[in-house]
């Protein structure tokens, strides 16, 4: 009989033969020992791969775009500007040197001059101060004579409806205003203006009542005479546009008056233009 195969042990080794521990590798050379103390590898970056936290070095600093309205206008349109400037310029030098050479050609032809007022006579032909228990109070009639000499020789002037007022005490003390019709002086002519005025129950303080009586009574009145009115100028059949003037003749005594001594009237022009 067959006799079974017995079961095969595996071999053992020796105790001399033991297996020996992995040695490491080799290092490379080059190598410190510590692994962390090496720099690692740079890693090659992709294409598309941006540093956000890189900021580039500022570049070169461009104007901003303006809007249409904004862009500097074409040379050409400056100048059209400075050409329509320049003839404004020569056309207002040109008409201003025409009318300055108008005026003295018209002044050298016609010899024009404003006329000249004065206030010839002056009258109080009624004067009553009464007294009662609410005061003082004046009645009187004045009469006002004004001479208006044309003193050019070859235009006449034409003046509308006059409304004269006269005052008295440097015009506290109102006393009468009236309306004259209009007139006209001609070339080298004198006209007289005749104004009458009246006052009724006019109230008067203390200091007025004590001074109005011997006023009068010693001529020491002063009297200011003012007229409204409006005048034009005619020369050969052509009338101008009319003007306001005011006329203030005043600043003398009654006594002055009487004694030749007229007072100096003063001519105003348009409400602005005063001249003595």
């Amino acid at each position: 009989m067959e006799q079974s195969a017995a079961p095969q042990t595996p071999p053992q080794n020796p105790p001399d033969h033991q297996p020996k521990p992995e040695q490491p590798l080799p290092k490379p050379p080059g190598y410190g020992g510590d692994p962390t103390s090496q720099p690692r590898p740079t890693l090659q970056k992709p294409p598309a791969y941006r540093d956000h936290q890189f900021q580039p070095a500022p570049g070169p600093l461009r104007k901003a775009a303006l809007p249409p309205s904004f862009r500097p206008r074409p040379k050409r349109r400056r100048r059209c500007c400075r050409v329509c400037c320049c003839t404004f310029c020569i056309l207002f030098i040109v008409i201003f040197l025409f009318l300055v050479i108008a005026a003295a050609v018209f002044y050298l032809l016609y010899d024009p001059a404003l006329p000249k007022f004065r206030l010839s006579s002056f009258r109080v032909p009624k004067l009553n101060v009464s007294n009662t228990n609410d005061g003082a109070y004046l009645d009187a009639d004045t009469t006002a004579r004004v001479e208006v000499r044309n003193r050019s020789g070859k235009m006449s002037w034409h003046f509308g409806q006059s409304k004269v007022e006269v005052s008295a005490d440097d015009g506290n003390l109102s006393l009468g205003s009236s309306k004259v019709a209009g007139f006209v002086v001609e070339q080298q002519g004198l006209a007289q203006v005749k104004a009458a005025t009246k006052v009724t129950k006019l109230a008067l303080d203390d200091r007025l009542r004590r001074k109005l009586k011997g006023a009068v009574e010693s001529k020491a009145l002063t009297p200011t005479v003012e007229i409204r009115t409006k005048t034009s100028v005619g020369l050969q059949g052509w009338n101008s546009p009319s003007i306001a003037v005011t006329v203030v003749c005043g600043g003398v005594t009654m006594r002055r008056l009487e004694n030749g001594d007229p007072p100096l009237c003063s001519i105003t022009l348009l409400q602005w233009i005063k001249i003595r």
